[in-house]
């Protein structure tokens, strides 16, 4: 996106002193401190984008979001007609994401001058942002045809292009933007995530590369590279850089403790303190290197999602096992700081699974509650003799891109035919319409645990999972448990994913048997080679 607009500093020397003190004080984390110096700038200048910028993201960072929203509705009233000022504020906006007001001011502004080119892009990138994907498209394709010349116009069709599947023509707009600019190192961290969607890693890996040179501080685009050479069997190379995940961002929650990063140091003496990242998948894949960091350590602290805490705790009584406080996102708001290391859960995998043959050829499984399993076992034994299969098909967040590797339970029918078998729900999402046209319309029945809530009772979900035959389904949390729990699982997905770290297997999981998924994949006929499979399987 295009940044602000280049505005002289009012000539007030006062003004600026505070100004700069402001920033300063911001720099150094006084938020309220620099708060109250851009205050006293904005009172004697309102118009002072620098100190509304800093206002704006101190009252964030002391979690007055609604003040800062406030102060932004405010200045947007003030702004009028203005142009710069208009096109600064919707730019301030995007930023912390205040996306409603920053539309309108674009809006605003193009109703005084239809033809603003960077206005155009902005807004397209912002409604490409907001999934009105077509409208994204109109507004790019009309700052193309007022400046042809824009690389920068022709780089962000490229990604909204991206987005709706049009890869011909996303690459097309890419290669136009280079054309143009080869010096945008956006375009070509862009066009390296055009490359991974298509399957063609070893030109992703050259385009970020190529972007890296261009700056070499886009965490962003070292995050991307991380990823990159992970998938490419580059492991040592990839787990070095896979920290700029969370300064980009990519990686969640961002929890800085100064000093206190674990890389490598003895631990025999020691206690360390490992948080869950990202969602739940994510937070089961890298506890299978718990029992190793646990071995090496004098102690462990686990926090994970409060559902996890007492099958965690269960599985690895040695240590101590607590729910992440939302509020505590690091030094200063932590509370008493009862450890000496501490790390996310990757950048422990990142020391204890530099290479592939560090993994260990079975998991430790997760250990459900034993009163629960007796509940499970009891249920299945209710639908009749056979195996018992868990399906899942598809993901709580798919898009365009994503449903590339999902299916629909219709696709499903001919491994309900297997003789014998009862397929059994693991989907937590809502499965009904599905289950009931699959018994409607073929007579085929999903079988659901009455009472079982798959999404908050992950007790439950573990014990059932566990009692199971076999598990099928794509990249998901309930077949991320599958794989935790040492279930056999038939598991499709991207053939060429950080996570297998170049192999066409997932490491975490030893009983993953892996299928690869590309947007040519006919899925009926992965379907049915699936099922074929897991036919054999169960026959011994």
């Amino acid at each position: 996106m295009s940044t602000m607009t280049k505005r002289r500093p009012s000539s007030d020397s006062d003004t600026e002193r505070r100004f700069a003190q402001g920033q300063r004080l911001q720099a150094r984390e006084r938020h309220e401190d620099a708060a109250a110096r851009y205050r006293k700038v904005l009172a004697s200048n309102p118009a002072h984008m620098g100190a509304l910028t800093g206002l704006t993201q101190c009252l964030i960072a002391t979690g007055h979001q609604s003040d800062a929203v406030a102060l932004l509705d405010q200045a947007a009233k003030d702004a009028g007609r203005d142009i710069p000022r208009l096109f600064d504020l919707a730019v301030l906006c995007y930023s912390v994401k205040h996306n409603s007001l920053a539309r309108s001011l674009y809006e605003r502004l193009l109703e005084v001058d239809a033809d603003n080119v960077p206005a155009l892009i902005n807004l397209g990138v912002l409604m490409d942002d907001m999934g009105e994907k077509q409208r994204a498209v109109d507004l790019l394709s009309r700052a193309i045809e007022l400046r042809p010349d824009s690389a920068t116009a022709y780089g962000m069709l490229g990604r909204t292009l991206t987005g709706t599947k049009l890869f011909d023509d996303a690459l097309a707009c890419y290669r136009r933007s280079i054309e143009l600019n080869p010096g945008i190192a956006q375009t070509w961290t862009n066009l390296a995530a055009l490359f991974e969607i298509l399957d063609r890693q070893h030109e992703a890996l050259q385009a970020l590369q190529r972007a890296l040179t261009i700056d070499p501080e886009c965490d962003a685009a070292r995050w991307n590279l991380a990823r990159m050479l992970l998938a490419t069997g580059y492991t040592e190379e990839g787990w070095d850089m896979y920290g700029f995940g969370f300064a980009c961002g990519e990686r969640q929650p961002y929890r800085p403790f100064p000093g206190l990063i674990w890389e490598g140091q003895d631990l025999s003496d020691k206690t360390i303190m490992v948080w869950r990242e990202q969602g739940l998948g994510d937070d089961v894949l890298f506890s299978t290197c718990y029992t190793d960091l646990i071995a090496r350590a004098g102690h462990v602290i686990i926090e994970t999602d409060r559902r996890l805490v007492p099958l965690y705790q269960r599985t690895w009584p040695e240590a101590t096992v607590r729910p992440e406080e939302w509020r505590s996102t690091g030094l200063g708001n932590y509370g008493e700081v009862d450890f000496d290391y501490t790390a996310p859960a990757g950048l422990v995998a990142a020391q204890l699974r530099r290479r592939v043959e560090n993994f260990p050829p079975a998991v430790t499984p997760l250990a459900p509650d034993a009163a629960r399993i007796a509940e499970c076992r009891e249920w299945l034994d209710s639908l009749g003799p056979g195996p018992k299969l868990g399906i899942s098909w598809t993901s709580g967040k798919v898009d365009d891109l994503r449903s590339i590797y999902y299916t629909q339970l219709a696709d499903w029918s001919a491994l309900f035919e297997i003789e014998g078998i009862k397929i059994v729900n693991l989907q937590y999402t809502n499965v009904e319409q599905e289950a009931e046209a699959l018994k409607r319309e073929r007579g085929l029945t999903l079988h659901r645990m009455p009472g079982l809530d798959l999404f908050s009772d992950l007790e439950g979900a573990a014990a059932l999972t566990s009692c199971l035959d076999v598990t099928v389904g794509p990249p998901s949390f309930p077949i991320s448990l599958a794989g935790s729990l040492g279930v056999p699982t038939f598991h499709y997905g991207p053939a060429r994913i950080w996570t297998k770290l170049g192999t066409d297997r997932m490491p975490w999981f030893p009983s993953f048997r892996c299928y690869g998924v590309g947007r040519s994949t006919d899925k009926p006929k992965l379907a049915a080679t699936i099922i074929k499979d897991v036919a054999r399987f169960l026959r011994g």
